[in-house]
């Protein structure tokens, strides 16, 4: 069963994984960055195309992320996974249900902060920054390593 470990960008998920996995994945207590790769992130091409699902295809994708999470269940009988996806439902297709996840952290940062960080990291001004935490909008970029993921707005990812 999953565990998410779900925030908006930017809101303290990396901060939340390192004290997780110097917790549970460290002989000693003691942090190193390469146990944060013990947390996985969802949703991940790597995982999409090992089960054979095209990810070039954002419909496609988001199909699929039930049969995703199955084949993660499968594998492991618990597991902490991060997302910045909100828990949403687009084009009747769902994030996540009840059968594959038993439940969530879920990490609040004031929003104030936020856009700051946001603004930071994107290298956005604090208008643009806010303007983007208000619209739905798509996260990342498709890559060969990485897949685009549904944030939404601050509210809407917030209140899912």
């Amino acid at each position: 069963m999953i565990i998410w470990l779900a925030s908006y960008p930017k809101s303290g998920n990396t901060f939340v994984r390192s004290m997780l996995s110097a917790y549970f994945f460290s002989d000693d207590g003691n942090f190193d960055f390469k146990q944060l790769k013990s947390i996985k992130q969802f949703p991940s091409k790597k995982l999409f195309k090992k089960i054979g699902i095209t990810t070039n295809d954002s419909a496609e994708l988001i199909k699929n992320y039930i049969q995703a999470q199955e084949y993660i269940n499968d594998k492991a009988p618990l597991i902490l996974l991060k997302t910045h996806s909100s828990l949403f439902d687009i084009n009747n297709s769902k994030f996540t249900n009840l059968k594959n996840s038993l439940g969530v952290i879920y990490i609040v940062r004031d929003p104030r902060n936020v856009v700051s960080s946001f603004a930071n990291h994107y290298n956005l001004n604090l208008e643009e920054s806010a303007n983007k935490m208000i619209s739905d909008s798509l996260l990342g970029e498709s890559s060969d390593e990485k897949i685009f993921t549904y944030i939404l707005s601050w509210k809407k990812n917030y209140n899912s």
